[in-house]
Formats: C-alpha cells, sequence, structure tokens
C-alpha cells in the first residue's frame, strides 16, 4: 500500500493527543507525505476506543485502513501505545505491517416509506426511550419471525462488538476473525431471553410494534435517532469490511484476558 495521504481523528479533549499529531504530523511531511481528510490512504486515530469507532466510520467511508494509537484506559480497538506511535508509523511506511478484516454492519431504516442507510462497527441498537415503559420489538431473520421481544432494546452486533454493550447484556464472546452476527436482548421481560448467534448472510429485521411507545435507534452507541410506531430497522453485514492495521501488539485473547481482567 502506497500512503500519501493520511488523516488524524483525535480526542477532542486530550491535550496530549493534540500534540502527539502535530509531531506525527511534522514526521509525514519530512518523508513527503500530505495530511488531508479527504480521500486518505491510512486514518489514524489518536484516543481510546470511543475516538476509534469514532474513526472507524471515517476510515471506511474512505475505504483506508486505520491505524490506533491508545490514548484511553484500556484501548480494546487499537493496536499501539502512546510512546510507540512514531516506531509504528516508520514501520507502516516502509510496508512492514499486515491489514485485518472486521466486519461492519449496513443499518436500513424505514419509516413511512422512506429509507436511510447508516454504517457501524460495533452494534445496532433498538431501544427504549421511555425510562418508565418497555418496548416491543418485533425480530425476524431472514423473512423468518423470531420473536416478539418486551424488553429495554434489541442489540444486533458484529464479532467486534460482541465485546462491547452486547457483552454487558450477556451476550456472547466472539472472536473478530469469525464470520457471524449475534441477537442479544437487552433485560427481556419474557420467558426467551438468549443470544442468538447467527451466520454472517442472515439479515435481522427489527419492527417497533404498532403499540408500543416511541423507541431510539443507536449505531456504536451514537446517533439517537427516534423511532415511531411501525417503523423497520434492517440489519445485514455490510459487503466491504473494515481494515485494521496490526503489528505485533497484544492478540484477541490478550487484549481479552486485560479487558475482563483474567490475568491471575
Amino acid at each position: 500500500m502506497e500512503i500519501s495521504k493520511v488523516a488524524f481523528v483525535v480526542h477532542p479533549s486530550k491535550p496530549e493527543a493534540a500534540r502527539m499529531r502535530d509531531e506525527i504530523e511534522e514526521t509525514l511531511v519530512g518523508r513527503g507525505i500530505s495530511v488531508d481528510d479527504d480521500s486518505p490512504d491510512l486514518v489514524l486515530a489518536l484516543g481510546g476506543d470511543g475516538t476509534m469507532l469514532h474513526a472507524a466510520h471515517a476510515a471506511h467511508a474512505a475505504d483506508a485502513p486505520l491505524l490506533g494509537v491508545n490514548f484511553g484506559s484500556l484501548g480494546y480497538l487499537t493496536e499501539v501505545e502512546a510512546g510507540e506511535e512514531l516506531s509504528a508509523l516508520k514501520r507502516v511506511l516502509d510496508g512492514d505491517y499486515r491489514l485485518e478484516e472486521r466486519m461492519m454492519l449496513d443499518c436500513q431504516v424505514t419509516s413511512d416509506g422512506r429509507e436511510a442507510h447508516l454504517v457501524g462497527l460495533n452494534e445496532v441498537l433498538v431501544e427504549r426511550s421511555a425510562r418508565y415503559r418497555l418496548v416491543r420489538l418485533e425480530v425476524s431473520v431472514s423473512g423468518e419471525r423470531l420473536a416478539s421481544f418486551n424488553a429495554d432494546g434489541v442489540i444486533v452486533a458484529t464479532p467486534t462488538g460482541s465485546t462491547a454493550y452486547a457483552l454487558s447484556a450477556g451476550g456472547p464472546i466472539i472472536s473478530p476473525r469469525a464470520a457471524a452476527l449475534v441477537i442479544v436482548p437487552v433485560s427481556p421481560h419474557m420467558v426467551f431471553s438468549r443470544p442468538v448467534v447467527l451466520a454472517p448472510d442472515d439479515e435481522v429485521t427489527i419492527r417497533v410494534d404498532e403499540a408500543a411507545p416511541v423507541a431510539v435507534l443507536s449505531l456504536d452507541g451514537r446517533l439517537g435517532r427516534k423511532l415511531q410506531p411501525g417503523d423497520v430497522v434492517t440489519a445485514r453485514r455490510h459487503q466491504r469490511p473494515l481494515e485494521l492495521v496490526k503489528l505485533s501488539g497484544p492478540d484477541f485473547l490478550e487484549r481479552l484476558r486485560q479487558k475482563l481482567d483474567l490475568r491471575s
């Protein structure tokens, strides 16, 4: 991969991340590489996992690989720790790296006959909008009815997202190298409350029941789009994955041990 343009996504409230950006930009310019958000060949994220999720959307839209430098508490998605960024960048510019594909979600929202398409890395979440009322969601998989959930919400997660909110809601941990989708009901008030792991080409449809109150849609913890009764959310694997730059950082199981504090 030839790199001639690099874009940055920087945590807005970490001054050290801004200083690092300036330092990296100086190195890039010295090698004849421009810093430009328009059609970059590489996206650099300087922050924690929240910054990485924001950067993932930008990198996927640009069809560019993503490299993360961790300024967060753990940095589950990031590859490089702060202080190692210049040596890591040199390796990338010299071609000493590999790319790891991560499944992305294509989310279609149908409301009043109009459609909107959104993209996420971790999960699609349809949840109740009022704290004191459950929402009723009718869930189908590839055209076949699964169940109607009276719950706080329903998550459709990728393998990457299986260690995020889906895990907190009781979902399984799935290797990011696996190809799968997982449905996780959030605090369901019903006998059937188990997560369901699906094939990667399955399509999950979530319909807000006509008698239900207004619900809310979010992707990767962002958006907060209101859904009216009768609105339909369809989640499927995006045809194009996200590419993460991998060097020699901890692998999936080591990160998992750190995240879940399983080191003893």
